[in-house]
């Protein structure tokens, strides 16, 4: 598969942040960072794995509350959950009338509210970052990976493990040290392991009479991912704080001696 994959064979976009080129030379330490989609439907064998190879210490969950009903991480020995909201919802209803349960929609109801509404847009990645549950968020993700057991994996995860999972690994890498190219690069892996369930979607929405360019923004909704996007969230930060690092001092409060301590436990 590829050098960032995590043996996990029931849970999708399963893969970590180890041996990624960062700063000063050095590299992230393996087995450490993992990021992924949702745990739910994790089989047993994978939760071993998980305790025996990664002996997880930290599950971060960025999921709307709604996305949790009945589908609930599976409680994991050893592990401390974190539920992690990044999606300001009553904002996004404010603006465009109550926002509907998502589990009670079918496909094209989710892509038409998710592209209606905004959700899903060129710069919702600003507003992820922007607004004041998104920086709870995140600074509170620093906050777990600065206490954690640097022999303990922390791993983090959405629903599908690419947007609000691949700002937090965005974030992080560039805590690290990481450039932008190798950030993107990471970010775009979602677009090969998923490339089944993308030709898949396209192929079923085809099928309901939808056009190409119609399609090209619903894969987004739940499998895909653009880099447009991620460029458009890093200008952002640079424009606002001068830097992605810039904006985890200020717009995070996590200071340069706590980055500097995240590359000492992270980096070798």
């Amino acid at each position: 598969m590829y050098q960032q994959a995590i043996p996990l064979k029931s849970i999708s976009n399963a893969r970590e942040l180890g041996g990624y080129m960062a700063a000063d030379g050095r590299t992230v330490k393996r087995n450490l960072l993992l990021r992924t989609a949702a745990l739910h439907g994790i089989s047993d064998e994978d939760i071993r794995i998980l305790t025996d190879t990664y002996h997880i210490q930290h599950i971060v969950d960025f999921r709307l509350g709604m996305e949790l009903s009945g589908a609930e991480d599976p409680p994991i020995n050893g592990a401390e959950y974190h539920h992690l909201d990044v999606i300001d919802m009553s904002a996004i209803a404010t603006e465009n009338g109550a926002a509907p349960d998502m589990t009670k929609l079918d496909v094209l109801q989710i892509v038409e509210f998710s592209l209606q509404s905004g959700m899903i847009n060129e710069n919702m990645y600003i507003g992820f970052l922007a607004n004041d549950m998104g920086k709870k968020a995140y600074s509170e993700f620093f906050r777990i990976l600065l206490s954690a057991d640097p022999e303990h994996a922390v791993l983090w995860h959405c629903t599908g493990g690419k947007d609000r999972t691949g700002l937090a690994a965005m974030l992080l890498l560039s805590a690290l040290g990481a450039d932008e190219e190798t950030i993107i690069a990471d970010y775009l892996l979602t677009n090969d392991y998923y490339a089944p369930r993308i030709a898949g979607m396209k192929q079923l929405l085809r099928s309901k009479g939808c056009d190409d360019a119609y399609i090209d923004r619903a894969i987004l909704v739940f499998d895909a991912v653009n880099e447009r996007y991620m460029r458009n969230a890093i200008a952002y930060l640079k424009r606002e704080y001068g830097s992605v690092v810039g904006y985890i001092r200020d717009g995070l409060n996590i200071s340069q001696n706590e980055i500097e301590e995240l590359k000492e436990k992270y980096l070798k």
